[in-house]
C-alpha cells in the first residue's frame, strides 16, 4: 500500500505561484509570501510554475529565498517544484531546482541557450566578446543543469538496465554496450522534438569519443613541466588535424568559411570532457550505482574485501570503464539542451531526468520507493476461529 509523504507530496496549502514573466516585480510580490511559509514552519514549499521564463539572476533570487534557513539555524525547507502549464527557459531552470519536480500531464518544459538583446549597434570587436561570453555562460549553465538533474538522470538508468537484455535479444544484437541499449529505450519514449535534442546529444557524445582519441593520439607528452599554453598549443595542432581529416572529402570546406568557428567549439568541446571526466561526481556515480552496474561474481569479489577504503576504489576501478560513457553522455546532453530551441513534453521531461514524475502516469520515482509499505496480513475466518477456539480452552496453567 501507498503512504502519502509530505517530502513528495503538492501541498496547495503551503505554495506559491511563478506565474508571467520572472522580473523584479514576481520577486517583490513573492518575496513575503516565501518568508511568511518559512516562519510559520519548515514543511515542504510548492512552487506551481507557469511561465514562459525570464531573467535566470531573478530566477536564482526566488530559488535563493526559498531556501533559506532562519535567526534558529533551522535547516532549508524542501522544496516541490511543480510545472502545471508551461515551464520555459529560467522557469524550466526552476522546476529542475527542486528537491522533487513534478509535471503535470499536459505541461511543456522548453530548454534553450542563452540569449541577450543589445541596446547598441554591435560591432566585431563587441561581438566576438559577446560570442565568447555566451559559450562560457552556456557551459556554465550546461553543467549546473547537469548539477541539479544527475541524479534523477542516473535513476532513469538504473530502472531501465533490466531491460537491455530484452533489448539485444530484440535487435539481435548481443554486442551492444550499455549506453547503446539506454539510447534506444529511452528514444522509443520520446516525442519528436526531444528526438532531434536527444539526436544532437549523441552526436555531440560521439565527437567527444572521435577528437578525444585524435588528440591523445597527436598530443604526446613532452619532457619536463609544460606551461598550460604549451599543453593547449599541443591540442589545438591535434584538433587542426582531426578537422582537416573529417572533412577530406568535402571540397568546399576550408578554415576561413567556417572552420575556426568548429576549431574554437572543439577546443572548448574537448576540454569540456576532459572536465567532466575527472569529475568527482563521476567516482560518485560508481559509488552510488555500482552493485548495479556490476555481474554478481564482481560484486561477491568487492564484498569479500575487508578495508573499506580499499573495496571501494576496487568498486570504483570496476564500475567506471561501464559508467564513464553514460556519465560523458549526461554531459552531452546537458550542453545540448542550452543549444537551439527544445520543447519537450511532461513526459519527455522525465526520461530527461529534468523532473521526477509525471502525474497520471505509472513511471518509477523515488516517492513510489518511499511511500511504499507492506500490506498488512489479511484476517482470514479460519485465523479468526482458531484465535477463537484458543481463547476458550483453558490453559494448562489455568486448569
Amino acid at each position: 500500500m501507498i503512504v502519502p509523504h509530505p517530502n513528495y507530496r503538492l501541498n496547495p496549502a503551503r505554495s506559491i505561484q511563478i506565474q508571467g514573466l520572472i522580473d523584479d516585480q514576481l520577486v517583490t510580490r513573492l518575496t513575503p509570501q516565501i518568508l511568511k511559509l518559512q516562519h510559520q514552519d519548515r514543511t515542504p514549499i510548492t512552487v506551481y510554475i507557469d511561465s514562459p521564463g525570464g531573467s535566470v539572476s531573478r530566477m536564482e533570487t526566488i530559488f535563493r529565498l526559498l531556501k533559506l534557513s532562519d535567526q534558529s539555524n533551522s535547516n532549508p525547507c524542501r522544496i516541490i517544484t511543480a510545472v502545471s502549464v508551461r515551464a520555459a527557459s529560467a522557469a524550466a531552470d526552476l522546476l529542475a531546482s527542486g528537491d522533487y519536480a513534478i509535471a503535470f500531464p499536459s505541461s511543456t518544459v522548453l530548454y534553450h541557450g542563452l540569449r541577450t538583446f543589445e541596446k547598441n549597434p554591435l560591432t566585431v570587436e563587441s561581438t566576438s566578446v559577446l560570442t565568447h561570453l555566451l559559450r562560457l555562460t552556456n557551459d556554465v549553465y550546461a553543467m549546473e543543469l547537469a548539477r541539479k538533474i544527475e541524479d534523477r538522470f542516473l535513476f532513469r538508468f538504473t530502472i531501465l538496465r533490466g531491460e537491455f537484455d530484452d533489448i539485444r535479444t530484440k535487435l539481435a544484437a548481443p554486442w551492444m554496450t550499455d549506453l547503446d541499449c539506454f539510447f534506444e529505450a529511452v528514444a522509443s519514449k520520446l516525442s519528436k522534438n526531444a528526438k532531434k535534442a536527444w539526436d544532437k546529444a549523441k552526436d555531440r557524445y560521439g565527437r567527444y569519443q572521435s577528437l578525444l582519441d585524435s588528440v591523445i593520439a597527436k598530443s604526446k607528452p613532452g619532457t619536463g613541466p609544460q606551461r598550460l599554453a604549451q599543453m593547449e598549443a599541443k591540442q589545438i595542432k591535434a584538433i587542426v588535424d582531426f578537422e582537416v581529416r573529417t572533412n577530406t572529402k568535402d571540397p568546399s570546406w576550408s578554415f576561413k568559411e567556417g572552420g575556426m568557428g568548429r576549431l574554437a567549439d572543439d577546443f572548448f568541446l574537448l576540454n569540456e570532457y576532459l572536465e567532466s571526466y575527472t569529475s568527482d561526481r563521476l567516482k560518485t556515480w560508481c559509488t552510488t550505482l555500482g552493485r548495479w552496474a556490476i555481474p554478481k561474481p564482481d560484486a561477491d569479489e568487492i564484498d569479500a574485501i575487508a578495508d573499506e577504503k580499499a573495496r571501494a576504489e576496487k568498486l570504483v576501478e570496476k564500475v567506471r570503464p561501464i559508467l564513464q560513457p553514460v556519465w560523458s553522455f549526461f554531459v552531452a546532453l546537458c550542453h545540448a539542451l542550452q543549444e537551439g530551441e527544445n520543447d519537450l513534453t511532461a513526459t519527455d521531461a522525465y526520461w530527461f531526468g529534468l523532473v521526477d514524475e509525471v502525474i497520471g502516469e505509472s513511471f518509477w520515482s523515488l516517492r513510489y520507493i518511499e511511500e511504499y509499505k507492506p500490506d498488512p496480513p489479511a484476517k482470514t475466518e479460519t485465523n479468526k476461529e482458531a484465535k477463537t477456539t484458543s481463547e476458550e480452552k483453558p490453559s494448562a496453567a489455568g486448569a
